[in-house]
């Protein structure tokens, strides 16, 4: 099983969204800055984040029982967060034999229920989801508190939420990496996206068991072809991305290190 079946979004949900799509952005006309609603992921990932955040935004009020209560609105916007969701599940699914199940029902309650005063929705629902699954699943407390992956690579919590987030005194190798990367940024060696796309090639290559091939590793054919999928582009250019940024966290060594 997989979040996506466990959602049971219909096969013909595309064609749903295409239709009600014009009729959608007469009630919330931010949905009209998107031409062709079947590249609605793809257009999202490329565009401005505050003017992706108005798209989002009004398929999550069209979605919302506080809103124009849509039930085709409110699959779209759940097929829109199944990359996010199935990472999640991926990542906790330790926790519970029916982790997809578990996933998928917190997922639908929360587009259903979108407040309408909050705003950023992928990030929020993305936290909300994260929190209710753990919740659910009576994962210990300290789950809830830590995971650079998560908050750098699906959650992008502001700075002050992750300030609020407790520091280990005893650092991961993924913690340090993900400081590593917190400086990059800052110091703008590489950009946000880079950092997303690394921490997804850490999390997508420690499913697989490494070894010394041309389908294994952190570049692997394996690895770079799930996160390809969950960012919508392809392997070639993630392998591209992913060089380039590792040639410049290389390059830029020497000052992380004397600041260190």
């Amino acid at each position: 099983m997989s979040v996506e079946t466990e959602l049971g979004l219909g096969s013909n949900l595309e064609s749903v969204i295409v239709e009600s799509w014009p009729s959608w952005a007469a009630t919330q006309p931010a949905l009209g800055r998107v031409d062709d609603p079947r590249q609605l992921r793809g257009w999202l990932q490329n565009a401005d984040p505050a003017e992706a955040d108005e798209v989002v935004y009004g398929l999550a009020w069209l979605a919302s029982t506080d809103g124009g209560h849509d039930v085709d609105a409110a699959q779209a916007l759940a097929w829109l967060l199944v990359p996010g969701a199935s990472f999640l599940a991926r990542q906790l699914r330790t926790l519970s034999r029916d982790i997809d199940h578990m996933v998928a029902a917190e997922l639908w309650i929360l587009v259903c229920t979108f407040p309408l005063h909050r705003r950023k929705v992928i990030r929020n629902l993305m936290w909300d989801l994260r929190a209710n699954v753990l919740a659910a699943c009576e994962a210990p407390a300290t789950l809830q508190r830590k995971d650079p992956t998560w908050y750098a690579s699906v959650a992008s919590l502001d700075s002050d939420l992750m300030a609020a987030i407790p520091v280990e005194h005893d650092p991961s190798a993924l913690e340090e990496l993900a400081g590593v990367l917190n400086w990059a940024c800052d110091h703008r060696v590489i950009a946000a996206e880079d950092r997303k796309l690394v921490l997804l090639l850490v999390e997508a290559s420690q499913d697989l068991r490494l070894r010394q091939t041309p389908s294994h590793g952190l570049l692997g054919n394996e690895a770079t072809a799930t996160v390809a999928a969950l960012l919508g582009v392809c392997e070639r250019t993630v392998r591209r991305r992913a060089r380039r940024t590792i040639r410049a966290l290389t390059d830029a060594a020497p000052a992380y290190t004397r600041v260190a």
